[in-house]
């Protein structure tokens, strides 16, 4: 007998019966990849999150990556809540066989033999079909996102032999805009955070986060900085570039094919770091020039809080150790930049956003991005919603 199509699959936890429709639209942009900084939180913001559950969550969240098509770039496992940085592609053809083989990473040999057979009753246009059913769940951090806090809830409340909610409401999201600045910053905000939590006295110390687990050997983990350093090396302003240009079409005139190869193969040659040391040397800088310990002064209350973090002493001694600063000045900007708002960015990238979800915000408003303070911004800003919007 051949089962419709429009049956459910058979099976336990079949995830993929019908997309949740988001309560409010979320500013993500409409065109291309990109990245995004994910946060949520434990419900009651309770510490629920020891070790056996961080590490659960940490193989989870790789898991369901790998099958969305996703990268996770850096990111951190606190004790009641995780912060995400992750690079969301566009939307990818795949055939039947990477089809089958991302379902194996996050259901059972049984299941997988179940959805086959399923799968085996169909003519070829109704397979195909079945394979669109599961590819379009992939590249879309929503279904990503759906699927990894549903799946955690139902592991810890199976493990615990307890019922309920386990996160609490929606979770943020702020694009990124893809460059060195604006990345390496939300990057070093999110390995940072067992820092400015008192916790270690090394980043490297506290294992469930990117740069920890890299430094341990995490082949995954390493991928991600690398990309982070790769980014950031391989950003040329447009009138150096301009200028190179000009100066091999005298050296070359006429060949504009030959002039493009060479340019890619020196871009390729600045973006690639030697090894996995240079670039956790390169990341490690950068970690200490963020994590240089601040005191704040709270004008509202007009009370001084120390802000945990590295002192002067352990920054030089780190730069003598590692070499000279490669990157950017010292930056001084309150974390809530990092998980609030919708994106960070210069002001053309965050213009594009307002104008592709015009609805988000006011008729009567004009600018997009609004600057952030202190001088070691660079021209960056931020995005917000005036109401409601990913804040929920």
């Amino acid at each position: 007998m051949i089962i419709p199509l429009s049956s459910k699959i058979p099976g336990p936890g079949w995830p993929f019966v019908e997309k949740v429709v988001q309560k409010r639209e979320r500013v993500l942009p409409k065109e291309g990849g990109y990245f995004v900084h994910v946060t949520s939180r434990v419900r009651g913001q309770d510490f629920l999150l020891g070790t056996k559950e961080k590490e659960a969550f940490r193989e989870l969240a790789f898991r369901w990556a790998e099958f969305s098509g996703i990268t996770v770039v850096t990111y951190c496992v606190m004790s009641n809540h995780f912060h995400l940085l992750l690079w969301v592609p566009e939307k990818e053809e795949i055939g039947h066989e990477e089809v089958v083989r991302r379902l194996k990473l996050v259901w059972s040999k049984d299941k997988v033999k179940e959805w086959e057979g399923f799968y085996g009753l169909h003519s070829e246009e109704d397979q195909k079909k079945l394979d669109a059913q599961v590819i379009d769940r992939m590249c879309d951090l929503a279904e990503f996102m759906r699927v990894l806090k549903h799946g955690y809830t139902l592991w810890y409340n199976r493990t615990h032999d307890c019922k309920g909610a386990f996160w609490d409401a929606r979770y943020r999201s702020v694009v990124v805009e893809g460059t060195p600045l604006a990345l390496m910053s939300v990057a070093a905000y999110i390995d940072l955070n067992p820092i400015r939590a008192g916790m270690v006295e090394d980043p490297m110390e506290y294992r469930w986060s990117g740069y920890a687990a890299a430094c341990g050997g995490g082949k995954t983990e390493r991928e991600g900085l690398e990309m982070l350093v790769r980014l950031a090396r391989g950003v040329v302003p447009q009138k150096a570039e301009g200028v190179r240009t000009m100066t091999l079409n005298k050296e070359m005139p006429g060949t504009w094919r030959e002039i493009g190869e060479k340019l890619d193969r020196e871009s390729r040659q600045r973006v690639a770091p030697k090894d996995w040391g240079e670039v956790q040397a390169v990341y490690r800088l950068w970690l200490y020039a963020k994590g240089e310990s601040k005191v704040n002064v709270d004008r509202i209350r007009k009370k001084m809080r120390d802000r945990k973090g590295f002192d002067e002493v352990e920054v030089m001694a780190e730069m003598e150790r590692m070499g000279a600063v490669p990157m950017a000045r010292m930056l001084r900007q309150r974390v809530k930049t990092f998980s609030r708002g919708v994106a960070i960015g210069g002001d053309a990238f965050l213009g594009r956003l307002m104008t592709e979800h015009r609805g988000s915000f006011g008729k009567d408003r004009n600018a997009a991005g609004r600057k952030l303070p202190g001088r070691d911004w660079l021209g960056m800003e931020a995005l917000r919603v005036t109401s409601g919007g990913n804040d929920e």
